[in-house]
C-alpha cells in the first residue's frame, strides 16, 4: 500500500487514544513490561535514532513504515514465502506492536514506535480501528461474558484436528544454591537437551529443556513427557544435583513452560481465553516469588509462530513443578483450543485483574475462579479431565502454591541416588 493511501486511511479509520484513555492505556502497557511515553509531548526526541509506523491485523504486521527528511517515508512488508520480516529491528517492532494492541485488547491498529540503538524502543502512540472496543476503558466488573444461551447453542468445534507440543524447563542447582549448567550434560537438540540465554553479554545454555512429541490428545502428551524426563535423568549424569522447575527457582534465569499448538488458528479470541482460562489460574497456585518473573516474562499473551504453521503459547511457567500442575496445564490448554468459542469470561480485560494478574496479587484473583470452573466443566470433554482440575481448584481455594526449592524428581518418579 502506498504511503498516501496509508495516510489517508488512517486519517479515516483510525483513532488515537488521547486524555483518560490515553493515561490508562500506557499504565496498562507499563504494567505489562511495554516501554512507552503516550501523547506526552516530545522531550526526549534527540535520543531515538527513528520512528516506525507498525500496522497490525490479526496479530501480525502487515506493512512498517520509516519516517524520512522531507516528510517522505520508507516502507516495509514481510517476506511473501513465510509472512516474516528478515531483518532484526523489523521483527522487535513487528512484536512490539502486536504487543501493545493486544495489551489493549484489540488485534487491528496502527502503532508509532521510535527506536535507538542498543535495540531499545519506545511506544509513542497507539491507534485503534474506530468502532473497536477499548477494553484498557474497563475498571471495574469481570469483561464481557458474553450470552451463555448462544455459547450453548453453537456447534461443537472438537472436530478439528489439533496436535499440541511442548517446551517446558528446569534448571539444575547443587544444596548450596549454585547452578550447573545443563549443557554440561545434555546437547542442544533433542527429546531433552539445553537451551540457550544471553547473560551478561554472552550466549549460555544453563537451562535443561524437554521436548516430546506432539500429540492429539493432552493424556498421550503427558506420558510422552515422563518418557523425556527419564530421557533427561539417564543424560543428567550427577545424581547430587537438585532439578528445580516452576517460574524462578533461581533469580537469574526465569523458566517457562511454553504450550504448542497446531490444527487450530491463532485469533486474538483464542490468545484471550488462553490468558484467562490458564495463565490466570496458574497464579494461584505458583510459589510466590514467581511473581517476580513478570512482567519481563510470563507477560499476557507471549506467543511465537512455528514454521509448521502452528504456535506456541509462551505465558506460562514451567510446569514441570508438579505432575498435578503439568495435568492442569495441558488438559486446559486442550479444552481452551478445543472450545475457545464457549469461554467468553474475559476478567484480564478489567484493570482490577489485570493488575493483580501482573502483582501476583492472589486474593483479588480468587474472585475469578468460581466462574472459570463453571465454565470449564460445562464443556463437552471436561468429564475426561475432571479430576485433574477439580483437585487443583481445590488447592487454589485452600491457598495451597508449589515449592520452587523442591526437588522435582521424587514427584515424577525419578531416581533420586544412584
Amino acid at each position: 500500500m502506498g504511503g498516501s493511501k496509508v495516510k489517508a486511511k488512517a486519517a479515516k479509520e483510525y483513532a488515537a487514544l488521547k486524555g483518560e484513555d490515553g493515561h490508562l492505556a500506557q499504565a496498562r502497557l507499563i504494567r505489562s513490561g511495554i516501554p512507552c511515553r503516550m501523547n506526552l509531548g516530545s522531550g526526549e526526541d534527540t535520543r531515538y535514532t527513528a520512528r516506525y509506523t507498525v500496522h497490525v491485523k490479526e496479530l501480525a504486521a502487515t506493512w512498517i513504515s520509516r519516517g524520512l527528511l522531507g516528510g517522505s517515508e520508507a516502507g516495509y512488508q514481510p517476506d511473501a514465502e513465510n509472512g516474516r520480516y528478515e531483518d532484526g529491528l523489523l521483527r522487535r517492532l513487528e512484536k512490539a506492536a502486536v504487543r501493545s494492541l493486544y495489551t489493549l485488547g484489540v488485534d487491528e491498529g496502527q502503532v508509532r514506535i521510535a527506536a535507538r540503538s542498543g535495540r531499545r524502543h519506545l511506544v509513542e502512540e497507539v491507534r485503534m480501528i474506530a468502532g473497536h472496543n477499548k477494553t484498557v476503558m474497563s475498571a471495574k466488573g469481570q469483561g464481557t461474558e458474553g450470552n451463555r444461551a448462544s455459547y450453548d447453542a453453537l456447534e461443537s468445534t472438537s472436530t478439528i484436528t489439533l496436535a499440541m507440543g511442548m517446551d517446558p524447563e528446569f534448571v539444575l542447582m547443587r544444596d548450596n544454591g549454585e547452578i550447573v549448567h545443563a549443557s554440561d550434560f545434555m546437547e542442544r537438540g533433542g527429546v531433552a537437551g539445553s537451551d540457550a540465554v544471553r547473560f551478561r553479554g554472552e550466549v549460555i545454555y544453563p537451562i535443561a529443556e524437554l521436548r516430546p512429541s506432539p500429540k492429539p490428545s493432552p493424556k498421550a502428551l503427558m506420558i510422552e513427557m515422563q518418557k523425556a524426563l527419564h530421557e533427561a535423568h539417564s543424560l543428567i549424569r550427577d545424581p547430587s544435583l537438585n532439578w528445580r522447575a516452576g517460574a524462578l527457582p533461581y533469580v537469574n534465569f526465569p523458566l517457562g513452560g511454553h504450550i504448542h499448538f497446531s490444527g487450530v488458528q491463532l485469533s486474538l479470541p483464542l490468545l484471550q481465553a488462553l490468558d484467562n482460562y490458564l495463565a490466570l489460574p496458574l497464579v494461584l497456585l505458583e510459589d510466590p516469588k514467581g511473581r517476580f518473573r513478570r512482567p519481563r516474562y510470563g507477560y499476557l499473551g507471549d506467543f511465537r509462530r512455528q514454521a509448521h504453521g502452528g504456535f506456541e503459547y509462551r505465558t506460562l511457567p514451567s510446569f514441570l513443578v508438579s505432575p498435578l500442575v503439568a495435568k492442569l496445564s495441558l488438559y486446559v490448554a486442550y479444552l481452551i483450543a478445543q472450545y475457545s468459542d464457549r469461554l467468553p469470561a474475559r476478567p484480564l480485560n478489567t484493570e482490577r485483574y489485570h493488575r493483580a494478574y501482573y502483582e501476583g496479587d492472589k486474593l483479588v484473583l480468587k474472585e475469578c475462579i468460581a466462574g472459570w470452573h463453571r465454565d470449564l466443566s460445562a464443556l463437552p470433554e471436561y468429564s475426561d479431565y475432571a479430576r485433574e482440575i477439580e483437585l487443583a481448584l481445590s488447592h487454589m481455594e485452600a491457598g495451597r502454591t508449589w515449592d520452587e526449592s523442591r526437588d522435582i524428581r521424587p514427584l515424577w518418579n525419578i531416581p533420586v541416588k544412584p
